[in-house]
């Protein structure tokens, strides 16, 4: 049987590091978008700008997924 990779809380409380787990991985998503969009636009700076909109994306991903619970089992 598998488990969810995030697990809810039992005693309910809201956390400022809760509420920051899904507001900055939403900004790093909008971010990632954003930087797709003009990097077809910025000339020869455009390879970078698009790298940097995967970054941002897999970071959106990867801070709620694995980063949050790996510093919460510490």
């Amino acid at each position: 049987m598998s488990y969810p990779v995030i697990e809810r809380r039992e005693d309910g409380s809201s956390t400022p590091g809760r509420a920051l787990a899904i507001v900055f991985p939403a900004i790093l998503f909008v971010l990632g978008l954003g930087l797709f969009t003009i990097a077809f636009n910025v000339g020869d700076w455009g390879p970078w700008v698009f790298a940097g909109g995967i970054v941002s994306i897999a970071l959106a991903f990867a801070i709620p997924t694995t980063i949050l619970p790996a510093l919460e089992d510490r």
